[in-house]
């Protein structure tokens, strides 16, 4: 299956986005990434926001391991959810599975249930709902199945375990990647950080974050292609320039294993993420953690 004409579509279905945009008539009061308010500690302020809303009513109970059939506002999607021995209040990552891929593949590929075991995470992985490129990254926000079940999920995960909402984070490769890249663009509003993991944009489909959010993008150097389709390289870098001209802080990690994911990338991943907590600054601004491998920059 080729991606270059999607990737076409993409580019000429967001170049008309309204790149100030509010929130989707949410109500929502959007924040400037170069003016995020944070305490003078540098700790996000105490929580007022209010969790997402479940659209049909009573939520399902989720379950460690396979969840089938989660009906939201405008479709229905299966899960794979891993549960830490402890769920209450805990933090939640999103990842998303490739073309051609499944949930179960990304989790056993990234170790996610281990990851979610042994660092307390509540990690859920989607499976795509059948389009034809996985997910709905060439369609526009409104009515957006899989905008929809990112939502939702995370308002009844909220509603059974009381999450975290301040740590809430995505992550995806290749689909995705471009998948997690669309929700880096259109959901920054629930995001405290992003990691893409061969994603990026193409000239006419970038769209300002309401919200500041630090985004670590991932590729995997000049051979990170898509079969002759889509150069991961292009869209990353291009990604990665209008994040930084918006003021988001960006760390950019150039792997040389093509489009694979990246050497211990579920170690790189959690990192990154688990250091970003909704509306504090950055704490690697001064510099990168000695644990980052040396192929991962402040651009």
């Amino acid at each position: 299956m080729r991606l270059l004409p999607l990737l076409l579509v993409l580019a000429a279905c967001t170049s008309s986005e309204d790149t100030d945009k509010t929130g989707e008539g949410d109500g929502t009061t959007t924040t400037d990434p170069g003016t995020a308010d944070t305490a003078d500690t540098g700790e996000p302020e105490e929580e007022t926001r209010q969790p997402p809303v479940y659209s049909q009513g009573a939520c399902p109970t989720f379950v460690d391991g396979s969840n089938e059939t989660f009906i939201h506002e405008h479709g229905q999607h299966n899960l794979r959810i891993a549960l830490p021995d402890n769920p209450e209040g805990a933090p939640v990552l999103f990842a998303w599975h490739w073309l051609g891929g499944n949930a179960n593949q990304i989790m056993n590929a990234m170790d996610l249930p281990d990851l979610a075991a042994e660092q307390g995470v509540i990690v859920v992985a989607p499976n795509s709902a059948g389009s034809p490129f996985e997910w709905e990254f060439v369609s526009p926000p409104e009515n957006n199945p899989d905008l929809s079940v990112f939502r939702e999920v995370l308002a009844c995960l909220h509603d059974q375990f009381d999450v975290d909402l301040d740590r809430v984070w995505t992550t995806g490769m290749s689909a995705g990647g471009l998948w997690t890249t669309y929700l880096t663009m259109h959901e920054s509003e629930w995001l405290a950080a992003s990691a893409p993991l061969s994603g990026g944009t193409l000239p006419g489909s970038y769209v300002t974050p309401d919200d500041a959010l630090p985004v670590m993008v991932t590729w995997g150097g000049p051979d990170d292609w898509y079969g002759s389709d889509v150069n991961f390289e292009e869209t990353s870098l291009h990604f990665s320039d209008n994040l930084q001209s918006d003021g988001h802080f960006v760390v950019q990690c150039v792997h040389d294993q093509g489009h694979n994911l990246p050497p211990d990338a579920t170690n790189l991943v959690w990192t990154f993420l688990s250091a970003h907590v909704k509306g504090a600054e950055s704490p690697w601004t001064g510099g990168l953690p000695s644990e980052l491998p040396a192929w991962c920059e402040i651009p």
